[in-house]
C-alpha cells in the first residue's frame, strides 16, 4: 500500500499541541522525533548502552520532527485534508516555532523501517513496560507489553494512553472481559489481557487499526477466544452497537475524544455491566467537568480522575 508522508518540523510545545489535535481527531498514525526524549532516556538509562556518541544528536535541541502517514485511500485522503487544516491553524502561533511541512509518498515497508529509529523501551506506571520487538530491555519486574509497528501505530507515550494505563493497572482484571473502543495499535486492550482479563474485544473505525490490534495481540500471546476485533461505528450502526451491547463487558475502554465520548455515553451505560468499570481518556481538561457531569445521570459514579499536562483520565464505576 502506498502512503501519504507528511514531514512536519516545530518545537516541542508544538509537537505536543499537534499531538493532543491529531489524537482528538482519530489520527494516531505519526511519530514524534524530540531531541530531549533521547536525553531522558540517558538520565534515565531505561535500555541498556555503555556509551553513546555526542553525534547522535543535532545541533539544534529545540527542533522537532513529526511524520504522519496515512493511506493513500478514500479513508487516509480526508484525514490528510484534515491534518493539513489542523497544520495551517497551527502556523498562526508564534509559540510553535514556525511550523513547516513537507508532502511525499512512500511505501508501507518504509513507513514500519522508520518507527525503529525513535520507539524505545517506556515504562508506564509500577507494572507495565512497553518495549518494540528490536529491542532487548530488562523487564526489572514488570510485565513486558511488545509493540510492533504498524498502519495504525501507537506506542503508549502519549499522556492520553498513559492515563488509561495508569487506570487499568489498578483495576482489578482477573477473568474479566474487556472492550478497547477505539482501539489504535490495541496497547490498552493488550494490557488489560496480560494483567489478567479473560477476553478482549478490539473495535476501531479504522480497519487498518482492527488488524495491526490483532497483531500486536498475538505478538504478545493474546489469541485465540482471548481476541475478538471488528471495524465499526456503534454511533452509525444500529445493528453493530446491538452486537457490542448484547453481552455486556465488564470493563470498557475508550481513549478517544470529549466530543466522541459525550455521543458514546448512553453505549457505554448498554455496554458496562452493573459494577463494571468505565475508563475514558482523549479528553482536554477544561472539557474534565463536561465529561464527569454526564457519568452521574448515565448511572455511572466517577471513582477517580488523573491528570497530565492538559489530558485527562476518568474511571467510574456503574451502578
Amino acid at each position: 500500500m502506498k502512503f501519504d508522508k507528511i514531514i512536519i518540523k516545530t518545537n516541542t510545545a508544538g509537537a505536543e499541541h499537534l499531538s493532543g489535535e491529531f489524537i482528538i481527531n482519530g489520527i494516531t498514525e505519526f511519530s514524534v522525533e524530540d531531541p530531549k526524549d533521547f536525553l531522558d532516556i540517558i538520565g534515565e538509562k531505561s535500555f541498556p548502552f555503555d556509551y553513546y556518541s555526542e553525534g547522535v544528536l543535532p545541533d539544534d535541541l529545540t527542533s522537532v520532527t513529526m511524520t504522519v502517514y496515512l493511506p493513500q485511500n478514500t479513508q487516509g485522503g480526508e484525514k490528510t485534508d484534515l491534518v493539513r487544516k489542523i497544520i495551517n491553524k497551527a502556523k498562526e502561533s508564534k509559540r510553535f516555532g514556525g511550523v513547516t511541512t513537507k508532502l511525499s509518498s512512500c511505501d508501507e515497508s518504509d513507513w514500519e523501517n522508520n518507527w525503529k529509529q525513535f520507539f524505545h523501551p517506556i515504562k508506564i506506571g509500577k507494572k507495565l513496560i512497553i518495549k518494540p520487538s528490536w529491542e532487548d530491555c530488562s523487564p526489572g519486574g514488570r510485565t513486558a507489553l511488545e509493540i510492533d509497528p504498524g498502519a495504525s501505530f501507537g506506542s503508549g507515550s502519549h499522556e492520553t494512553t498513559k492515563l488509561c494505563l495508569l487506570l487499568l493497572e489498578e483495576t482489578e482484571l482477573a477473568g474479566k472481559s474487556v472492550l478497547d473502543l477505539g482501539c489504535g495499535s490495541g496497547v490498552l486492550g493488550i494490557a488489560a489481557c496480560l494483567f489478567g482479563a479473560k477476553d478482549c474485544f478490539f473495535v476501531d473505525i479504522d480497519q487498518n487499526a482492527v488488524e495491526t490490534a490483532v497483531k500486536n495481540a498475538g505478538i504478545n500471546s493474546v489469541k485465540g477466544s482471548a481476541i475478538r476485533a471488528k471495524t465499526g461505528d456503534v454511533l452509525t450502526d444500529p445493528s453493530f452497537e446491538a452486537e457490542l451491547t448484547k453481552n455486556k463487558f465488564d470493563v470498557v475502554l475508550s481513549n478517544i475524544s470529549a466530543d466522541v465520548l459525550k455521543n458514546l455515553i448512553g453505549f457505554f451505560r448498554s455496554a458496562v455491566k452493573k459494577e463494571g468499570i468505565l475508563i475514558l481518556s482523549g479528553i482536554i481538561s477544561p472539557r474534565e467537568k463536561e465529561i464527569v457531569a454526564l457519568l452521574e445521570p448515565n448511572g455511572f459514579v466517577l471513582q477517580e480522575v488523573l491528570t497530565e499536562n492538559d489530558w485527562v483520565g476518568i474511571k467510574a464505576k456503574r451502578i
